[in-house]
């Protein structure tokens, strides 16, 4: 009896031994488990870390970038804009821009600057001009063969003449031998070596100046066909 009681005691123990030595190993390999995955977590972390810093400095360049060319584009903008205000300032516009492109041409043809300046310090606003002169021109159109399709001023000096589209019969809508008064009309003007070519509904102001003189035209629409011209011969310069 004693003997069988010190045997189950034995395998007692050895049980409560073996128990304690599984617990052991699975408590060491859980152990040695959490220290590999702390040093991968770790690992991860400095690795991240490493890449947050590089997205940080590329970040912190392209903000540097950016600031960059936003002052670029502000300079840019700043200079187009005085570009602009000098060629406000500096370029001719309207009868001015004009003005400039009559003088450049008579330069370019030979005359002298001083001939040129002495002419524009010659003029005056108010004008020396005769008593105006009245008369009518028949317009040109396709079907039109007759005459009296120029009126001329100042002993001829002036000629002014013109063509236009043709009136349509309302019945068959076929072209007449008179002008659409309600259409523009192309009207030629020619003082001396001056011509000026006018296109534009009626009425039509406008001014040559050649023969020795300033013309100025005024043309309105006249009776069925014809353009009413006045002039004024005006001293010039």
């Amino acid at each position: 009896m004693s003997f069988r009681e010190d045997r189950r005691r034995r395998r007692g123990r050895a049980r409560v031994w073996g128990t304690l030595l599984a617990i052991g190993a699975v408590s060491a390999l859980l152990a040695f488990t959490f220290y590999l995955g702390g040093e991968f977590a770790a690992g991860q972390i400095n690795a991240l870390d490493s890449r947050i810093a590089e997205l940080t400095e590329t970040n912190d360049r392209l903000l540097r970038t950016k600031g960059e060319a936003e002052a670029g584009v502000g300079q840019l903008r700043t200079a187009y804009q005085q570009l602009e205000q000098r060629y406000a300032r500096e370029v001719p516009k309207g009868p001015a821009q004009e003005i400039q492109r009559q003088v450049q041409i008579k330069l370019e043809e030979g005359i002298a600057p001083q001939r040129i300046t002495a002419v524009v310090a010659m003029l005056e606003a108010k004008r020396s001009c005769e008593p105006p002169e009245n008369k009518r021109f028949y317009v040109k159109v396709p079907l039109y063969r007759g005459g009296g399709t120029e009126a001329g001023f100042g002993g001829g000096l002036l000629r002014v003449s013109g063509q236009g589209e043709a009136a349509l019969n309302p019945r068959n809508n076929q072209p007449q031998s008179f002008f659409e008064g309600d259409k523009p009309v192309q009207v030629v003007l020619i003082a001396g070596d001056s011509e000026r070519q006018v296109q534009g509904s009626l009425p039509l102001d406008q001014t040559i100046i050649g023969a020795g003189a300033e013309w100025r035209v005024r043309m309105a629409r006249g009776a069925r066909g014809f353009i009413n011209v006045t002039v004024d011969r005006c001293k010039f310069p």
